[in-house]
Order: C-alpha cells, then structure tokens, then sequence
C-alpha cells in the first residue's frame, strides 16, 4: 500500500486533525486499542483525540508517529478578513433570518451553532456566485445536516 499524505492549515482544528490520525489508523488496518498499546496508553485516549478533545500536543505527536505520519504545524502571518466575505455573509444571515422568520440574531446564532457560517466562509468562492435563495437552501441543508431542526 503506498503512502497516503494528510496536509493540515493553520485553519484545522483538532477535530480535523482527530479525523486524519483516524483515517491513518484505519488505512493501516489498526484498532484504537492496538495504537493505544503501541504508544502505552488506554483507547480512550485514543479515541478523545480522534474525535478532537485532547489538546495533549505530545500524544497527538505519539499516535502520529505509531501510525508512521508527521504531524506538521505552519505559522504564517494572519490575513485581515476580507470585506466582501464579511458583506456576503452578513447579508446572508439577514435573508436567512427572513425567509424562517427569525430575528437576525436568532438567525445568527442558529447559523453560527450549525456550521452555516463556517459552510458559507469555506466556501464562499462558489457560494457568491449563486442567489441569495440559493445560498439560503444551501444554508438550510447544511444546518440540518449538522443537527438544526428548521425546514
């Protein structure tokens, strides 16, 4: 089998990062409890920083290394938020708020709690480019898809 390459950004969480050592351990046919023996720790452990709640830079750095990957980390300078993304998506969170009848901060809030806004600055680059009704069925799929209940 040959080498799979996992790339985080500055922009990864934890989760993100839990669900790569996860892909790693499974494409090498490894159990949570084999990595957890190989690094002397319980599957727990294993198991909290594949689903991003362990902040323990070191054990992150064991499982990685057990699994035959590096965990690489990149600094670079912070960007300033770009206006037009910070437009869109403002004027987004107010349709969205219009059509299920909510103030814009319950449409905010919501949005925010349901990945709406992450799904709209992710991908804003094709997002602006459909119409507001668009983006807010869009919004609503997504939003639903991570636990929201409007329809």
């Amino acid at each position: 089998m040959g080498n799979i390459y996992y790339i985080c950004n500055m922009n990864t969480n934890l989760k993100k990062i839990g669900k790569l050592l996860h892909l790693c351990r499974k494409n090498k046919g490894l159990t949570q409890d084999e990595v957890g023996t190989m690094i002397g720790v319980k599957k727990a452990m294993v198991s909290k920083v594949e689903n991003g709640l362990c902040v323990n830079f070191n054990t992150i750095s064991r499982i990685a290394e057990a699994l035959e990957v590096e965990p690489m980390v990149e600094l670079k300078p912070m960007t300033k938020a770009n206006k037009d993304i910070i437009d869109y998506v403002m004027t987004a969170i107010i349709e969205f708020s219009k059509r299920h009848r909510l103030t814009i901060r319950e449409a905010s809030n919501y949005l925010n709690r349901f990945k709406g806004i992450d799904f709209l600055t992710e991908f804003y680059d094709v997002e602006h480019t459909l119409s507001f009704n668009d983006c807010v069925d869009d919004l609503t799929v997504v939003c639903q898809n991570n636990g929201g209940e409007i329809r």
